[in-house]
């Protein structure tokens, strides 16, 4: 206690003076939060995102009263739009099937996920700072990379590779999370390592295939697709022509690893994924039965249209925040359709979808203007990278607050590309100076 308590009163006290890396420990905790909980007691009744949320507004707050903080211009529209969705969801717990989700639900998104979309918007002032968040998100990044190579070589020696199905995971958590995590940092790595040469161009492509080793070991497809499909489209929408061809070419090295992997590994890590087509075996109070995970989704998929057009009020107004549990036996719990347009559509109804699909548009065109301009930098490459993998990652797997990691991506991406200009401009004052 003597070492422990001094440690983390200087902890709380760094992190309030980073508040960044204490945003990107709220998109990690879903990794850390279940091991914390069983291992250390006053995580059971303290909350730990409520924690580290509490440290970033603390944070925020001495941003703003040192006159520093405030909303840029640019940021108006979007944070406007933001708050007409938030309404809209929030005035869905008053007429929602599942008050107990539901209310839940809309707390954690008024709470959390606001605080991750308006963080960045606040304290990335400069373009330092958005070079700074990039480090502490490559320290971490490496952390969780390290730690689940070190797991996968902990398997395989202990001889837990000889069963039916191995997904590794970190610290119990859901192996989804932990590869959604990998998937990023695997876009991370991507997008840094072609615009190396050499070398480092040839390390990069060593380290692409370690994190792609660990997805394909977590059984988890979604994210992996979700890594390629965010890869296809940021070369098509935001590579720089000099770069294009490399990544494509990346890309296809990249396809290549995985089916190698797919193809090399023990048949307990790669079971997911050659039984695709024919489903998981799982144990159920009925017996053994395949279940497939994709025909689930499609039918949850199918229940929310038909519900969403099942009268007019539900509609243009939706059948209330967590209502998609209503549709099932057990009636008022956390479920949801596993696709974030879906799950809009189906409980804020066409007006919260339009207003979502309007937030998406508004958010897209100075991403775009800025690539148009040639001025996306590096480290903006690499956050626009990683929302698009969140993006496509939030279509099959996560509701509107395991998704929320979207909303903090695409903040940085925005504050990042707006500090390009301005680094820009003052450069360009320089030189005519």
């Amino acid at each position: 206690m003597i070492i422990l308590i001094p440690l983390i009163l200087l902890s709380f006290i760094w992190l309030l003076y980073h508040p960044e890396f204490t945003l990107l420990l709220i998109a990690f905790t879903n990794i850390i939060k279940g091991f914390l909980q069983e291992q250390v007691p006053v995580f059971e009744e303290l909350d730990l995102t409520i924690l580290l949320i509490t440290i970033l507004w603390l944070g925020l707050g001495k941003i703003i009263i040192s006159g520093k903080g405030g909303f840029p211009s640019w940021s108006h529209n979007i944070l406007i739009i933001f708050a007409l969705f938030s309404s809209v969801i929030a005035f869905s717990g008053f007429y929602t099937p599942s008050p107990e989700s539901g209310g839940l639900k809309i707390i954690r998104f008024l709470i959390f996920a606001s605080s991750m979309l308006v963080a960045p918007i606040i304290f990335l002032k400069s373009h330092t700072d958005s070079k700074r968040m990039l480090k502490y998100f490559k320290i971490l990044s490496a952390i969780i990379l390290c730690s689940m190579l070190l797991n996968l070589i902990i398997i395989a020696v202990s001889g837990g590779l000889v069963t039916y199905l191995v997904r590794a995971s970190l610290l119990g958590a859901n192996p989804i999370a932990v590869s959604r995590s990998l998937a990023v940092i695997a876009a991370m790595v991507t997008i840094i390592g072609i615009r190396k040469n050499g070398f480092k161009l040839f390390a990069s492509l060593i380290l692409l295939s370690l994190i792609l080793l660990a997805i394909v070991a977590t059984g988890s497809r979604g994210p992996l697709v979700s890594f390629f499909a965010g890869i296809v489209l940021f070369t098509l929408l935001f590579e720089s022509p000099p770069y294009r061809s490399r990544l494509l070419l990346v890309g296809f090295i990249a396809v290549a690893i995985v089916l190698g992997l797919v193809f090399l590994l023990p048949e307990s890590l790669t079971t997911r994924f050659i039984q695709i087509t024919q489903g998981d075996i799982i144990v159920t109070a009925g017996g053994v039965e395949r279940i497939s995970t994709i025909a689930t989704r499609l039918s949850f998929w199918e229940i929310s249209i038909k519900e969403w057009l099942k009268s007019g009020f539900s509609f243009l107004f939706g059948i209330g925040a967590g209502g998609f549990s209503s549709l099932f036996i057990w009636k008022d719990f956390r479920w949801y359709p596993h696709n974030i347009f879906i799950e809009v559509l189906l409980e804020q109804g066409i007006l919260g979808f339009a207003i979502l699909i309007l937030m998406i548009i508004t958010a897209t065109k100075p991403l775009l203007k800025s690539r148009r301009l040639g001025i996306i930098s590096e480290h903006s490459s690499v956050w626009i990278a990683a929302m698009l993998v969140i993006f496509f990652s939030a279509q099959v797997s996560g509701d509107l607050n395991d998704n929320r990691i979207l909303l903090m991506f695409l903040s940085i991406a925005l504050s990042s590309i707006h500090l390009d200009k301005k680094f820009l401009k003052e450069s360009n004052d320089l030189i005519n100076v």
